[in-house]
């Protein structure tokens, strides 16, 4: 049994395979949105562009640390900052094209969900 199969979980938690397939979808999503976003010669492009690469740079590294006992305060905390450079690649994106930014914004619903759930697994799981 692995760690994270060993914690206590919500009821609400979303099911195994609901991860990797919105991960997935998602993250077609935002390779969608780059391509855009490359194809335009418009001021904020490199500063859309960063944060967007950053965000998934920060997520993928998140799995490193949530799977891991001691690591859920470092875990839903993680989750917070993925939040807010989520937002900011959308709000940076969506000024230079709306249709990049509409590509990236779903990932905040699901980042939403994803930190709800940290906090939550936090809470159950005092000292995990």
């Amino acid at each position: 049994m692995t760690f994270f199969e060993s914690l206590t979980k919500p009821d609400w938690i979303p099911p195994d395979w609901a991860f990797p397939a919105a991960w997935f979808t998602l993250w077609t999503l935002q390779a969608i949105a780059l391509v855009v976003l490359l194809g335009r010669d418009r001021p904020g492009v490199n500063l859309s562009v960063g944060l967007l690469v950053g965000q998934f740079l920060v997520a993928i590294a998140w799995q490193a640390v949530v799977f891991g006992p001691g690591r859920l305060p470092l875990a839903a905390w993680w989750l917070v900052g993925l939040l807010i450079l989520v937002m900011a690649a959308t709000v940076a994106a969506w000024r230079v094209s709306a249709l990049a930014g509409a590509l990236i914004a779903p990932t905040i619903v699901w980042v939403s969900v994803a930190t709800a759930l940290g906090f939550s697994l936090l809470r159950l799981n005092p000292g995990a």
